[in-house]
């Protein structure tokens, strides 16, 4: 479905985040004196809602109501709102049409160079890499997508290749024909949004059937991708033996020819002639999964850079992703408000360790099992745990359960003002507080941005 489409119908957009606006903006550009509906299940934004026109611009803000909607020709589905709900299941049911963002983009985007990465974690670091690295090569790079840049509000002049981070969210009813699509892992997430495991693999796994050409990479340490995978002609896997592989500390390819200079920044023998070290700004094991990715997508794409090291030191991470925020009185803040899972809960404590570390966990609860993070916390318990509503309470039944006990105790707040007062009472001295909560911000944070900035101003950071 094309813009041009919408032009006659009766449109209502569901959500009014990025998304929503990007196609509020998109439409307004096109058709200035079209009626539109938003449909709004939380608080309106404020300074968005200034820039509507009260005469041809409507807000409900409430529960959907499928008497309203169904009065509708189109919907526009923001991502956030899951197209498995009985309300949309009933709408379509009665003829009303559905269509997204990312759909309206690729549509109006047929002939767009597109690298599409997904995965339960990672996808973002890997989106930006990748950007990153082809820039560097010279290819003028567009980086959008689920990373926090609608494709609709892009300038796509001059774009040669777009790189697209995707959640299982857009994929689930994505119609695009991506040039290269990519997936780092698949575990459990967001199972309240699918109504379960099997529909949240199920859509993640439709990137697979949407790539062009089978140009599909994807990770062979991850089990799931390779019981899904192994008979799918085609597969370009990193962590295989001969491929691009991670370590602990860097990444090393040992039968690629076409990579002969010494690509690491540490020019000592040990390295080898097909490994490249972790920049400062990739800490961590998990980190090095997506260099490893990113760097299978460049060989898929024949590109070479001449100093991969340089290339990678400019690289300056992203913000919210075990991001150092500096160090005030003594005390070390780190913030990695992406973290909605307790998977990259633990991977954050397993990158930067977790002795003198308080962190702080939870937030909306989705259901998910947290026993596996509990006795993972047995190998490395760290200082203190504070936790967060809305699991906070059942986070700590859990870590009790399993035998975690911190020297410096588990704790419960109320808020993450008081988590963080609280925290700098426990950090012992040349310590770390952590914010890795393992868990979505909502209902009490705009979103994952929103809670680490606040985290940020908390600390004592501009």
């Amino acid at each position: 479905m094309q813009f041009r489409e919408l032009e006659k119908a009766r449109v209502a957009i569901l959500g009014m985040g990025r998304e929503g606006q990007a196609v509020w903006r998109q439409i307004r550009s096109r058709y200035p004196g079209k009626p539109l509906s938003f449909f709004v299940e939380s608080e309106l934004d404020a300074g968005f809602s200034k820039q509507l026109d009260a005469a041809i611009d409507d807000c409900h803000v409430g529960p959907l109501d499928v008497d309203a909607l169904k009065e509708f020709d189109v919907l526009v589905r923001s991502s956030g709102i899951s197209p498995y709900r009985s309300e949309l299941q009933q709408l379509r049911s009665l003829g009303v049409l559905f269509t997204t963002a990312s759909n309206l983009w690729f549509a109006e985007h047929p002939d767009a160079k597109t690298i599409c990465i997904s995965g339960t974690m990672g996808k973002s670091t890997t989106a930006a890499l990748i950007a990153h690295l082809l820039d560097q090569a010279g290819i003028k790079t567009c980086l959008a997508g689920n990373i926090g840049r609608p494709m609709l509000d892009c300038d796509d002049e001059g774009v040669k290749w777009w790189v697209i981070e995707l959640s299982s969210y857009q994929i689930s009813d994505l119609r695009a024909r991506p040039d290269i699509a990519v997936l780092l892992n698949l575990s459990e997430e967001h199972l309240d949004w699918h109504q379960g495991v099997e529909a949240y693999r199920s859509d993640k796994l439709k990137l697979v059937h949407l790539v062009a050409e089978g140009r599909l990479i994807a990770n062979y340490s991850d089990n799931v991708l390779i019981e899904h995978l192994q008979d799918w002609p085609g597969v370009s896997w990193f962590n295989k033996p001969g491929k691009w592989q991670a370590g602990k500390d860097r990444v090393f390819h040992r039968s690629n020819k076409r990579h002969t200079q010494d690509l690491s920044r540490d020019r000592t023998p040990a390295m080898g002639p097909h490994q490249v070290s972790a920049p400062a700004s990739l800490p961590g094991a998990h980190n090095m999964q997506n260099l490893a990715a990113a760097l299978t997508v460049l060989d898929e794409m024949s590109v070479s850079i001449t100093d991969l090291g340089d290339a990678l030191a400019s690289f300056a991470g992203l913000p919210h992703r075990l991001q150092f925020l500096g160090e005030k009185t003594g005390i070390r803040y780190i913030n990695d408000s992406i973290s909605t899972t307790p998977l990259s809960a633990a991977a954050a404590l397993q990158t930067i360790g977790h002795t003198d570390v308080v962190l702080l966990l939870g937030g909306m609860d989705r259901g998910l099992d947290w026993n596996s993070f509990a006795v993972g916390l047995l190998q490395q318990e760290p200082h203190a745990i504070i936790t967060l509503p809305d699991n906070g309470p059942k986070i700590i039944d859990c870590l009790k359960a399993a035998g975690v006990k911190p020297g410096g105790g588990l704790h419960l707040a109320d808020r993450l003002s008081e988590a963080v007062a609280l925290a700098r009472t426990l950090v012992p001295e040349r310590g770390c507080i952590l914010l890795s909560p393992g868990a979505p911000s909502f209902p009490h944070f705009r979103d994952f941005e929103d809670r680490g900035n606040q985290f940020k101003k908390l600390a004592g950071f501009k």
